[in-house]
């Protein structure tokens, strides 16, 4: 059986984004691009990656230099899990109100659009099963 996966916090997946994004990278860079977003402590980021290490979703890259980091874990097997645990704890298990949240959204770009038809006809070709 899989090993279940953590829980993260909005700080952690926030890290976690720019770590898949820029990996491997160093705290520094990180915290960098987190104080783009939000006014936050070196030592807070310091702390989460910490933290994203021990949950097992970070791991250190032996390098030369300053200590660089890389995710452990790849987006599409974090990504889902996330959404469940989003659907069970916040929606009491329910996915009807976040199909009308992305049916009433305008923001939705074409390629989302696109993937939302695709995702319907899966759905209606496995009910006629």
């Amino acid at each position: 059986m899989a090993k279940e996966l953590p829980s993260l916090g909005e700080l952690e997946i926030c890290v976690l984004q720019l770590i898949w994004r820029e990996q491997p990278c160093t705290e520094r860079h990180i915290w960098d691009l987190v104080c783009q977003q939000r006014d936050v402590a070196r030592t807070t980021v310091l702390k989460t990656m910490q933290r994203l290490e021990a949950k097992g979703v970070l791991v250190r890259v032996a390098a030369k230099g300053p200590v660089q980091f890389r995710a452990a874990i790849e987006p599409e097997r974090l990504l889902p899990t996330l959404v469940d645990h989003f659907v069970e704890r916040t929606l009491g298990g329910s996915y009807g109100p976040l199909v009308a949240f992305l049916a009433d959204n305008g923001n939705l770009s074409a390629r989302d659009l696109t993937a939302l038809r695709a995702i319907a006809r899966k759905l209606d070709s496995g009910a006629a099963d």
